[in-house]
Parts: structure tokens; C-alpha cells; sequence
């Protein structure tokens, strides 16, 4: 199922000089490096084998983890490969990151393989999730030892109907009435609450605080640095209004989501898109959260397992890694759904002779040898698409992205839909005559009446391209 043979004739990879970046971002989101069009691939790992790393620059990504160190980043710049650093906590002026942010700024934005900075990692999310890993975790678990451990059995029993409230109040969505009594219950057991600073009472007051650091952070980066763009990870949580507030802070945005085996199993995604397509679905969300800023989106390259030191061959088998399969539909889900770059995280964790790292590579080879396509300006085409009658209730969709590449057009058509359908494409009266093909799905077909129509695998891909006599 590659696509290397048939596009490797077809087409020529774009790829990032090694040279000072002049990174710019195109009105269309599209990032431009040294004045060419550029769809970022992005790996999070940092190979420090030297074959692992020729592995990962001969597949085609552009864009290597290298953190705050000039060797790995000479390191990387020797591969012919890009790096971005991570800024950490420095960016928020309002916790005091001025001088040291300044220095960093002074000290790696000249740097010929840095392409990006990037804020601290689900920065939004962390301030809710020290909340819920505190008040929903660890406070309940300590509390209820000390309450075992009280030689007064009647103050254990009223401290045990305190502590059935707060569950109570939690799920009843009432944080605060929650905290207040599990306050109280510290209070009566002699001690202070250990973690004032973790509460959900708190949590948007801390939020609006760092976005608001962050932001003068950022504004000073860019007046240190106006050649770097900064980019911002979220985790898949929270509200547009509140992913709006921090992308002030940043010029490119996006998401982490691992869907795989499923959603509901290891509860990445609380949207009610629950299968692969969730990164389609983040990837909308992310764009409406940062209009007008290109969206990357960052992928699974691990099982859950994977990241579960004790973790049992039955976890294994539940928790699996993804298909080759599965990792294709994912990354052409975001580039249909407006992704402009995609990033892989968690490949660290899987064995270098695995075939989950093999179809890692095989898709991004596959990615990198339709650069031109993926990193081309949107065709001004607007198909539409129906669906043959079938069984299932069909509730998720069939998508097209039309590319214009030299004067043709290409059409990525994936279905998100998990069971397999027909579709017709209409509106392509333009394209009246060409032949269209995909050899790696095993779909020809040619535009009569401003119409195709072709079957679909579930949650599959089809990357249309005009055969080499078309007219």
C-alpha cells in the first residue's frame, strides 16, 4: 500500500536547504522555508543513533525535536534536517522568564537549523490537570488512609460520609462546594490542605495568568527573533474560548490526539468522535481555535502500552500500536481536515526493528514524495460528494481536498466513515477528460460529465493524481 514507486516518477521532493531558515507563513497557512512551500513533518524524538536518524532524514521529515542544545542542533544541521527548541517555562514574563528568555533567544535563534521555537507542552492543560491528578487522585487516596488510621471511630465515620460528599459534589459538576469539604476534612484530621495551589476553584485564575505571560513572552520572542515563528501544543482538552486565549501566544497551533485501538479504551479524546477520525475532528477544532494561523497536528507513533513499564502481553495486545493502515488514514485525516504540518510523538518508546517504526517511515516517505502536492495551494474547485445507499447510518463523511500542482489538480479524498461506501463526486466539469489514478489503492477513473464515482475501504484514503498523458 506505498506510493513511493508510482509518485517517486512523477514527482520530486521539496526539501529544506540547510542554510539560515527564512521561515514565512503564507496567506493560506502554508509554511514557506528558504521561499519554498513547505507541508511540515515533524518527528518528536531525537535519534542519537546516527542510523536511526539517516533513517529518519532519508524518509522525508523535515523537522527534529533538538531542545536547548547547540550540539544536537549542529547535529541535525549536518543530516540536512531542521530542529525546533523548547522554550519551557521562560516565555511567561509574569513568572519572571525575561532574562532567561532573552538569553536563549541570544543564544539559539542564529542557530542554521532552527526552523521554530515552541512553548511549553499543553500549557492550557496543565493547569487543569494538576487539579484533577490532586483533587480526583492523590488527595482522595491520602485522605482515606488517615481516616482508616483515626483511633476516633465516630469522627472516621463522619469523615467518611464527608469524604462520600466530595465524590458526590465532583460528580454533580460542584468543584468548589467539593474542594470546600475536602478542605474541611484536612482541617478535622489536624493538618493543612497540602496543595492549595492545585485546586479547580483556582485553575482558571491560573490559566488567564500564564496565557497572559505567555503572550508578552512571545511578543518579546519575536522582537528578539521576528525570523522564528513559535508554536503552540495543546492536549485534546479544553474549550475553543480558552485554546483562543493561549494562541494569542503563538503563530502556529495544533494538538496532540492518540486514537488508537480507540478512543473510549484509553480516554485521549473526550469529543464524541471516538475513532481514528478524532484527528480530524481536533484538527477542525484547533482551526477554529486559532483562525488564520496554520495548524499542526501531532500524531500517535506508539502503542499505549508502549509508555506502560509494567505492562502485561495482554495490555500489550489491548493497548497495540497502530497499524501502517491506520497510520496513513490518520495523517491524510488532518491534511484534509486543513492540517499544515504533522508531528509524531512517542516513536522514543518503540524498538527501532518494529514494525510500527518501519510504517512510520513508509508513511512519512509517502508524505515526503507528495510534498508538492500536500505543500500546493488549494485548487479552486468545490466538489461535491453523496453517498451510495448502504447499511450503516453513515454519520461521519467522505471528504475531499482538491491541490492544484503545476496547473493540474489533485483530489485526497479519505473517508472517515467506518464502514466502506460508494461515492460520486460531482463539479469537476474542469476535469472533464482527465484520468485520474491512485496505483497504490488500486483506483483508475475518468472525469465524464464533471463526475467520478469509486468505492472506499472504511476509514481509508484515496490520493487521486492526474496520470502522466493526461491532457
Amino acid at each position: 500500500m506505498m506510493r513511493m514507486p508510482f509518485l517517486a516518477m512523477i514527482l520530486m521532493p521539496i526539501c529544506i536547504s540547510v542554510q539560515a531558515a527564512d521561515f514565512k507563513i503564507a496567506p493560506d497557512r502554508m509554511a514557506v522555508v528558504d521561499g519554498q512551500r513547505c507541508f511540515v513533518l515533524g518527528l518528536y524524538e531525537y535519534p542519537k543513533d546516527d542510523t536511526v536518524l539517516d533513517e529518519v532524514a532519508k524518509a522525508g521529515f523535515n523537522l527534529v525535536f533538538a531542545g536547548a542544545d547547540t550540539a544536537a542542533m549542529d547535529r541535525l544541521h549536518a543530516h540536512g534536517l531542521r530542529a525546533w527548541v523548547n522554550t519551557g517555562g521562560y516565555i511567561d514574563l509574569d513568572a519572571g522568564g525575561d532574562a532567561a528568555l532573552r538569553e536563549m533567544a541570544g543564544k539559539y535563534a542564529s542557530h542554521p537549523a532552527l526552523m521554530v521555537w515552541e512553548v511549553p507542552d499543553e500549557a492550557l492543560w496543565n493547569c487543569w490537570y494538576s487539579a484533577t491528578e490532586w483533587r480526583r487522585g492523590a488527595e482522595p487516596v491520602q485522605q482515606r488512609d488517615k481516616i482508616a488510621a483515626l483511633q476516633d471511630k465516630a469522627l472516621a465515620e463522619k469523615l467518611d460520609r464527608d469524604r462520600a460528599q466530595v465524590s458526590r459534589l465532583f460528580a454533580q459538576g460542584r468543584p468548589v462546594e467539593a474542594e470546600a469539604v475536602a478542605d474541611s476534612i484536612w482541617l478535622a484530621l489536624g493538618e493543612e490542605q497540602p496543595h492549595p495551589e492545585w485546586s479547580f476553584s483556582t485553575a482558571r485564575q491560573r490559566s488567564e495568568k500564564m496565557a497572559a505571560g505567555m503572550v508578552k513572552g512571545y511578543k518579546l520572542l519575536r522582537e528578539i527573533d521576528p525570523a522564528h515563528p513559535v508554536w503552540m501544543n495543546h492536549a485534546p482538552r479544553n474549550q475553543v474560548n480558552q485554546l483562543a486565549m493561549f494562541n494569542a501566544a503563538a503563530d502556529i497551533a495544533g494538538c496532540d490526539i492518540y486514537p488508537i485501538p480507540k478512543c473510549t479504551y484509553v480516554g485521549h479524546s473526550d469529543l464524541m468522535e471516538q475513532t481514528a477520525a478524532a484527528v480530524g475532528a481536533y484538527t477542525t477544532r484547533m482551526q477554529a481555535a486559532a483562525p488564520g494561523k496554520p495548524v499542526w497536528m501531532v500524531l500517535q507513533g506508539f502503542g499505549w502500552a508502549d509508555i506502560q513499564p509494567t505492562a502485561t502481553p495482554e495490555c500489550k495486545k489491548e493497548e497495540r500500536r497502530p497499524t501502517r493502515e491506520e497510520t496513513q488514514f490518520m495523517a491524510y485525516d488532518t491534511i484534509v481536515r486543513g492540517a499544515r504540518g504533522i508531528l509524531y510523538w512517542g516513536s522514543a518508546y518503540i524498538e527501532k526493528d518494529s514494525q510500527c517504526w518501519k510504517d512510520l517511515l513508509s508513511v512519512a516517505a509517502e508524505l515526503s514524495a507528495l510534498q508538492p502536492v500536500l505543500s500546493a495551494p488549494d485548487a479552486k474547485l468545490s466538489p461535491k460528494l453523496s453517498l451510495a445507499p448502504t447499511w450503516g447510518s453513515v454519520d461521519r463523511e467522505v471528504l475531499v481536498l482538491p491541490k492544484d500542482v503545476d496547473g493540474k489538480t489533485w483530489l485526497i479524498v479519505v473517508n472517515e466513515c467506518i464502514d466502506p461506501v460508494q461515492y460520486t463526486m460531482e463539479g469537476l466539469e474542469k476535469l472533464n477528460g482527465t484520468t485520474l489514478a491512485d496505483t497504490a489503492a488500486g483506483v483508475e477513473v475518468t472525469v465524464e460529465q464533471g463526475k467520478i464515482a469509486l468505492p472506499m475501504a472504511a476509514q481509508s484514503v484515496q490520493v487521486l493524481g492526474p496520470q502522466k498523458n493526461a491532457q
